[in-house]
């Protein structure tokens, strides 16, 4: 499915674009992901020029959509800079690629949805013994 439909669809169940982020893929740590695809059978299937063909494409429809978004392909290569601890196996985050991105991922999902309704009890008020109630409230069922 592509990013214009998946924006479509959240629209048409209304979820408003101020609380929809975009989030292009990473760059592409040919080397790892080359050794990657060897070890499977197969050659080097996609060069980190194509990855960021897709950021900039993703970017493209945020913007024709007017939804967030965050350019992890560029913020990851800012200024030349070694990207390559980001990426497990030169294509995946690595747990320092999550942080990267839960870094800039967080603020902005606080700035759209800090004031969201809190739907479901907070985790501490859950019961120990028996959370469905916390959840589902006294039933005589």
């Amino acid at each position: 499915m592509s990013t214009l439909l998946m924006v479509q669809y959240l629209k048409s169940v209304d979820i408003p674009k101020s609380r929809v982020i975009l989030i292009t893929p990473p760059p592409l740590w040919e080397t790892a992901w080359e050794k990657e695809c060897h070890m499977q059978g197969c050659k080097l299937n996609i060069l980190n020029v194509v990855v960021g063909e897709y950021a900039s494409a993703c970017l493209q429809v945020a913007q024709d959509c007017g939804t967030n978004a965050l350019d992890l392909w560029t913020m990851m290569q800012k200024d030349g800079q070694d990207f390559s601890s980001y990426l497990s196996d030169g294509l995946h985050l690595s747990p320092k690629g999550n942080e990267f991105l839960f870094s800039y991922l967080w603020p902005l999902i606080e700035k759209n949805d800090s004031s969201l309704p809190l739907l479901l009890s907070y985790w501490r008020d859950l019961a120990e013994t028996k959370p469905e109630l916390s959840l589902l409230g006294d039933r005589d069922d």
